[in-house]
């Protein structure tokens, strides 16, 4: 089918594509069956989020979708995820006067931002008025230390000797004190903000080590976290607000680091933690410093699309491993959690577009009950609805409500589908793609593999698995091929031509599964290529260069017959992000090239 067909047979896909996403509250009212109402009068964690990551937060379509589902799942914290978030509302006003913002049109970005700024307060205080009325906290998650253009210019300060912004300037403490009382008194219906201080995403930190002043080298990282979070701490709490601190970094030392300045400052500061360390790594253990942080309150992230389980495009249901996750994170003195529902740079692709809307039913309300029967969280997904993965969410029409008996049936196929997530997207426990995309050079994978997202810090010796030995790769190949075997089985679990759904909805779905299985082979292909390679170059062996050249040209194979199913169809972007042909040219021409 053509774009038009396919944009045209969109409109149509659901059974109730005549209801507006607005009814979405009323086509659950199920979910207030008395099992599940008997959790809600006590639930075991107090707070209970979704988060939005993407610019689905300035949709106003997909922020009133998140609340009617939060009112139904009994819900109440909304986050709003965006790096520069606090920035899109704040100057703040002590250090870019009127007469500075607009003596400094010209620069590159502060057009933009003065224009955005008014219309993004009204709107956020829009949000916020919305989710008071129903009784939602709503919070900022952001990055510091982050500023506007043009700041240098009016404050040379912020330079170190060697003419880069130091992150150790006194200037930065008092900047975020003034920044933060600005933005509650603009924002008053604002509950709080969550910081990420450890990242290397944020426009200037201790961590990215790009000053080498005196004042850097005598500053230890302890510290300046320590200056950072109090700066914070100091205006939100006198507004009577919450501050939240992210531990997300990227090893155990800045970890530690970070939630130590987090007990240092105050025992009111609420300790963020992911599930996993690091990442929302599958195969990683629990997060070690989940009920170590002596007093302080702890809140645990999740995340429910499948930033590394598939990009929602490919169906993952991890409503066990959740369960047994948020188990762990109550016995260890966890009082909150939250899930996130989409990722910050996808257009169009959420958990309202995607089997994976189990994930967040799973975890809204075992966040309420952990030991409730598991079938309860399918049963409530099965009134909930499916949403199809291959209409962009603003196209999608209101989710089609799926009988009772059709539960074993689709819980055993998102378990199936779980199993296969954790061969296809992972090697040996180790993650296996970069945001839904395929590698695209040897080196580059290994080294996001075991230095980006290592398992070596949480796990001793776990690096020893996947060195390039013959014992390694010949399990590595068994574990890809036993991907390949269980994602062909799904079809026949899922049995989707006999589902109680619209036929251009089971088209839809045949074709993600049939999709799922070229992914997995992909996946497989990949493996050899860049395992063998990496032999190759360590052993100098002519047989391991013709094993590697052998993969490239399977791998060239597989490219050509990726690009003729994606000419001769219309799909959307995460298609296509899934498939990146360049990333299989790098790939194919970098393995040729070392051997």
């Amino acid at each position: 089918m053509n774009r038009r067909q396919f944009l045209e047979s969109a409109a149509c896909t659901s059974a109730l594509s005549a209801l507006p996403m607005a009814t979405l509250a009323q086509s659950t009212s199920a979910l207030a069956a008395p099992h599940i109402q008997k959790v809600w009068e006590k639930p075991e964690f107090e707070v209970r989020g979704l988060e939005i990551h993407s610019r689905r937060m300035w949709d106003w379509k997909s922020v009133s979708t998140a609340f009617s589902l939060m009112e139904k799942l009994n819900l109440n914290l909304l986050i709003f995820h965006q790096d520069k978030l606090q920035d899109a509302v704040v100057w703040p006003d002590k250090y870019f006067p009127m007469d500075v913002r607009t003596y400094q049109r010209t620069i590159q970005g502060v057009h933009e931002r003065a224009v955005f700024l008014p219309t993004a307060r009204d709107y956020l205080k829009n949000v916020a008025a919305e989710a008071k009325k129903r009784n939602i906290k709503f919070f900022f998650e952001v990055t510091e230390i982050e500023y506007g253009e043009g700041l240098a210019e009016i404050h040379p300060e912020i330079l170190g000797e060697n003419g880069t912004v130091c992150p150790t300037s006194p200037f930065w403490w008092e900047f975020l004190r003034t920044k933060y009382d600005e933005l509650f008194d603009i924002i008053p219906g604002l509950d709080g903000v969550i910081v990420s201080p450890g990242t290397f995403e944020s426009k200037l930190s201790i961590a990215m080590g790009t000053c080498d002043c005196p004042s850097c080298a005598n500053t230890t990282p302890m510290e300046w976290y320590t200056k950072l979070i109090s700066s914070m701490y100091e205006p939100i709490q006198s507004h009577g607000k919450t501050l939240v601190v992210r531990d997300f970094s990227y090893s155990k030392a800045n970890q530690n680091l970070v939630m130590d300045a987090v007990q240092s400052v105050s025992p009111n500061i609420v300790a963020a933690l992911k599930t996993t360390p690091h990442d929302f790594y599958m195969t990683f253990p629990n997060n070690p410093r989940i009920g170590h942080v002596d007093g302080n309150r702890q809140w645990i992230e999740f995340d429910c699309w499948g930033q590394f389980y598939g990009c929602g495009l490919f169906p993952c249901g991890i409503a066990e491993d959740m369960q047994r996750k948020l188990i762990y994170d109550r016995a260890h003195g966890a009082t909150g959690a939250w899930f996130r529902t989409d990722l910050e740079s996808m257009t169009g692709e959420s958990d309202f577009n995607s089997f994976n809307l189990l994930n967040l039913v799973a975890g809204a309300l075992l966040s309420q009950s952990t030991m409730q029967n598991i079938d309860d969280i399918y049963h409530a997904w099965l009134q909930t609805g499916l949403f199809d993965a291959l209409v962009p969410e603003s196209l999608e029409s209101a989710p089609v409500p799926i009988p009772p008996a059709y539960l074993t049936r689709l819980r055993n196929f998102m378990k199936a589908s779980y199993a296969v997530a954790l061969k296809t997207y992972y090697v040996r426990g180790f993650m296996f793609y970069v945001n839904g995309r395929f590698f695209d050079n040897v080196d580059n994978a290994l080294f996001y593999m075991k230095v980006h997202a290592g398992l070596e810090d949480w796990e001793p010796g776990a690096n020893n698995r996947i060195e390039p030995t013959d014992e390694n790769i010949a399990a590595i190949v068994a574990e890809k091929d036993e991907a390949l075997a269980e994602v062909q089985r799904l079809p026949g679990i899922l049995q989707a031509g006999s589902l109680p759904i619209p036929a251009e909805f089971k088209a839809h779905i045949e074709t993600i599964l049939s999709l799922y299985r070229e992914y997995v082979r992909g996946s497989r292909l990949c493996a050899i290529g860049i395992f063998r390679a990496k032999q190759a170059t360590l052993t100098h062996q002519s047989t391991h260069a013709q094993l590697a050249l052998k993969a490239a040209d399977d791998l060239h194979q597989y490219r050509t017959e990726i690009a003729n199913l994606l000419d001769n169809t219309y799909f959307p972007q995460n298609v296509h992000r899934a498939f990146d042909l360049n990333c299989l040219d790098r790939l194919v021409q970098n393995i040729r090239d070392i051997c």
